[in-house]
């Protein structure tokens, strides 16, 4: 099996700068996670894609980011993290969502409907950025180079791609982001664009077993020079243990947490791992909080 991964490169002298990802298996690992109807994986691939590329930006090995989806529509939102060594997790808040039409089920604008995209970064708990703006339509690609624009005012071409197979199963996915730098030539800028127009679906490309580098080089990028600086693998992997869910339910205080004195069973959002805190479990937290006084 071929791992995932994203890399990020330069065009044409350093004008433009690419990020590029085949997120195939993450995307998989999600959809059987979770039972993703198609609609559901379109969504949360996107957003899977997305985040992997975005994650370059993170400097410190304890950060990470996340990309949040708030919305009206049917699929009533969804939210990826992205750690800065690769590792994602995300859900969405209706994943088995499926409409009677069959068209319908691959049209993510309906699904999310009116709503926000929210990016933000985080170290240890810490927010250190974050902004908002209203999604354009919902199809995720267009709102995340609206978002560049309106955010940090970089010209930003985004493509995001998946192919699923009538049994759900992931055949590909992955996408590709550009960024035009500010002393770019305004002619080359034209070239990728044109380029980019010209491309042929990027998920039918990689099911034709054409990697995410040949894709550049032989649509994209076709007549420029590029180059490959950074690559690394990413994976779906959920950060989920006993320890974090102890932590939370002491959270909840003395005289919540002996209204669980049965015990209960929560069940990680990202991974539907589910952990059982038996009644004794319980106690014993409120044993904690006593010797804490």
């Amino acid at each position: 099996m071929t791992k995932d991964y994203i890399l990020r490169g330069t065009v044409h002298n350093n004008n433009f700068r690419v990020f590029a990802v085949n997120s195939t298996n993450c995307v998989q690992t999600a959809r059987d996670l979770h039972d993703l109807s198609p609609i559901a994986t379109l969504l949360l691939g996107r957003m899977i894609s997305a985040a992997a590329m975005l994650s370059w930006d993170l400097k410190d090995e304890e950060s990470e980011i996340t990309m949040r989806i708030d919305c009206e529509g049917d699929i009533q939102g969804a939210i990826v993290i992205c750690t800065q060594n690769g590792f994602l997790r995300g859900y969405t808040k209706n994943p088995r969502l499926f409409y009677a039409t069959r068209e319908d089920n691959f049209k993510v604008g309906k699904a999310v409907g009116k709503g926000t995209l929210t990016i933000s970064k985080d170290k240890k708990g810490t927010r250190s950025y974050f902004s908002t703006i209203e999604l354009i339509n919902g199809e995720i690609a267009e709102d995340l180079a609206y978002y560049y624009q309106q955010s940090e005012q970089i010209p930003t071409a985004v493509n995001l791609g998946i192919l699923i197979d009538k049994e759900a199963k992931v055949r590909s996915a992955g996408g590709f982001i550009i960024q035009q730098l500010p002393y770019a030539d305004k002619k080359i800028a034209d070239v990728i664009n044109e380029n980019i127009a010209q491309t042929p679906n990027l998920s039918d490309l990689m099911d034709m077993g054409l990697s995410i580098p040949e894709i550049l080089s032989l649509f994209v990028f076709k007549g420029l020079q590029w180059q490959i600086n950074d690559e690394k693998e990413i994976a779906y992997r959920c950060n989920c243990s006993y320890e974090l869910f102890s932590r939370a339910l002491l959270l909840l205080g003395k005289e919540e947490l002996q209204s669980l004195k049965e015990g209960i069973k929560p069940v990680c959002l990202y991974c539907n791992k589910e952990y059982n805190f038996s009644s004794e479990d319980i106690q014993s937290l409120i044993e904690q909080l006593q010797e804490q006084k």
